[in-house]
């Protein structure tokens, strides 16, 4: 839901979490505020608390050294406060640290008094200082970690030394205590979670040129983590206790691999896990079977 709509969902007493159709077996539940503290990555308009490195041939735009902010940091905090009165947790897309900080900052005086767990979107550098905030406050980390495929180059480009130090730190948030959660961000990605898990595993791709190095190597997650990233980490977003486990009263939403995921040499090559599902099931019914 965009801030263009919170007025109106309060005014119909909808908070996050709850159902929006009887006719759908309660799939179909209203989410998160969604609010857009910077730009992206590719486009140099990443919120950043140190400016831009400068790029012979591409010169910056006066003022934007260090960014666009799309939202005022004071807007994105009274934002957040007014969807929590009405009961409506908010997400916040931040790619830069200055982004991330000022998420932070809007977020934590609201993670105690909504329903779904605050979350900041993207999160691809975050400075040290900042890591800690997410665990401690209850904010989660929703990650794509595929967008490192086509932004490694740029963010090296434009953030120089703070891209491997700092960018995408998965490991360091999950040892924080945040609350990793992976998606695919389709559609502007592939809905496949395949290649995202690879990345967060490998830091490298197959398709960047020969000899570039992984993107903060020691950030990696093993593939147990990132599994657990992908699977668990979007159901304790959403407070859905039922869903992400395979345990007795779970839901039964899983899918079902024929083997192991493959890290031979054609996968590497690839920069993928090669295995694909055999069959998928939605509170035990088989929706997909090869």
């Amino acid at each position: 839901m965009r801030s263009e709509s919170l007025e109106l969902a309060g005014s119909r007493g909808l908070k996050s979490g709850d159902r929006l159709s009887d006719a759908d077996d309660g799939h179909l539940h209203l989410g998160w505020l969604k609010l857009f503290a910077d730009g992206t990555v590719g486009s140099r308009t990443a919120a950043l608390l140190e400016p831009i490195e400068i790029e012979p041939d591409r010169p910056v735009a006066v003022g934007q050294e260090r960014g666009v902010w799309f939202t005022d940091p004071t807007l994105l905090s009274s934002l957040a406060a007014r969807a929590a009165e009405l009961g409506i947790a908010t997400q916040i897309h931040a790619i830069g640290d200055a982004a991330a900080r000022a998420a932070l900052d809007a977020l934590e005086p609201t993670a105690g008094e909504v329903p779904l767990m605050p979350r900041l979107e993207h999160v691809q550098l975050v400075h040290p200082a900042d890591l800690q905030r997410f665990g401690r406050a209850g904010i989660a980390a929703s990650v794509q970690p595929v967008h490192l495929r086509s932004d490694a180059a740029t963010a090296r480009r434009t953030w120089g030394a703070r891209a491997d130090a700092f960018g995408y730190p998965l490991r360091s948030l999950a040892a924080s205590g945040a609350v990793l959660a992976f998606g695919t961000d389709a559609p502007v990605e592939p809905i496949d979670p395949w290649p995202g898990i690879a990345m967060a595993i490998r830091r490298h791709d197959g398709s960047w040129p020969a000899g570039t190095p992984p993107f903060g190597a020691e950030e990696a997650l093993s593939l147990d983590e990132a599994l657990r990233a992908a699977i668990l980490g979007p159901a304790l977003t959403a407070r859905q206790s039922d869903r992400g486990r395979l345990t007795p009263g779970c839901r039964a939403d899983l899918t079902i691999l024929p083997a192991a995921p493959d890290y031979g040499v054609e996968a590497v090559r690839e920069g993928e896990i090669q295995v694909r599902p055999r069959l998928t099931m939605v509170d035990g019914e088989v929706v997909f079977e090869a």
